[in-house]
């Protein structure tokens, strides 16, 4: 009798350890049903999210993060960006017949870490990283926060507080830059990743990555990548989402279009419905939206002096830039004046 006894734990045994090492990362419990994954949380250190593999500075996605490129990008006082995606094992982005964000499933991370090269002719001189920012879904709710990485270039600490950091590099003429980088505040981030009282992310819209990036690692359509590899579903034909225009593609898109895709990436996001913009500044910069109720056009004389202002609380957009984007304004010059004929 003993040895059936022993022999029915055994069996018992190996069903409760079975169930709780599903691919679906579920635990069983006592009467059977599933726990749910523990949400992510943001860890003091950026080396203990799991984003990097190696040594950190080498900014080495780990084997389960995804590089992704856009097509037209946000400025930032010139500074590079990385930007990562990871999806929680088995699941992935679902298209919704959007051209914008798709849904991502409870547990995505995507970080977007900014640096200089400390020669930017010469990429493969030593980087000067800044900060890294991260947006983690849990309970289908966006949150935000941001490492600044130390002087040392070894780890990345959380924090929440906005502050400043003196940045000296060699652009690719030669001629010393000398920048004071401002990072956010965590409040501040709500200004941009903002529309009605949701937190989103602003930029892995499909259009956005709808192109091929030659970076490396995605040598073709970048959701034709995706849906490959298994991280997109619900869409069997790319062509069905729009494409962002990249604003310095002269062969490929008209001034129209470089105009309107460099105002969606880097003013759209605050300018929309819901956006997180005084009263009288409610216009709607959407690539999607027809130019006649843009306002873009009766605004035009403020975009013009705004892009081409340092003043804090008068140049656009308010976070992320204090200097100017030379070439983009000659290029906003020329989309402004077409608008006029």
């Amino acid at each position: 009798m003993k040895k059936y006894f022993i022999l029915g734990l055994s069996v018992l045994a190996l069903i409760t350890t079975s169930c709780g090492s599903d691919d679906d990362g579920y635990v069983a419990t006592d009467d059977g049903e599933p726990d749910p994954i523990i949400p992510l949380t943001f860890e003091t250190n950026l080396s203990d999210m799991g984003v990097y593999g190696g040594l950190l500075s080498d900014l080495t996605p780990a084997e389960d993060v995804h590089l992704f490129e856009l097509n037209s990008k946000l400025f930032t006082d010139y500074a590079h960006k990385q930007r990562l995606l990871r999806l929680p094992e088995g699941e992935a982005m679902q298209y919704n017949g959007s051209s914008n964000l798709p849904d991502f499933p409870d547990n995505t991370l995507i970080s977007k870490t900014f640096y200089y090269y400390e020669d930017e002719s010469n990429t493969s001189s030593n980087k000067i990283i800044i900060e890294t920012r991260v947006l983690i879904k849990t309970e289908g709710t966006w949150k935000i926060g941001n490492y600044k990485w130390n002087e040392d270039q070894t780890d990345a600490i959380y924090t929440d507080n906005s502050s400043q950091v003196s940045i000296s590099y060699l652009n690719a003429e030669g001629i010393t830059q000398d920048i004071t980088y401002q990072i956010p505040a965590n409040d501040d981030c709500i200004t941009c990743h903002h529309i009605y009282e949701e937190k989103v992310p602003i930029g892995p819209k499909l259009r956005n990555m709808n192109f091929n990036p030659q970076n490396g690692e995605i040598n073709m359509n970048q959701l034709q990548f995706f849906i490959n590899e298994g991280l997109l579903e619900g869409l069997s034909d790319v062509s069905e989402v729009t494409v962002l225009p990249d604003w310095e593609d002269e062969a490929n898109f008209d001034i129209f279009e470089r105009g309107r895709g460099y105002i969606d990436i880097n003013c759209a996001h605050c300018h929309l419905p819901g956006g997180y913009v005084p009263t009288g500044f409610l216009l709607d910069f959407r690539l999607e939206t027809d130019f006649e109720t843009t306002g873009i056009y009766s605004h035009r004389g403020q975009i013009e002096s705004r892009v081409q202002s340092t003043v804090p609380t008068y140049l656009m957009p308010q976070i992320g830039r204090s200097l100017v984007h030379d070439e983009a304004v000659v290029m906003l010059l020329e989309y402004l004046e077409a608008i006029e004929d």
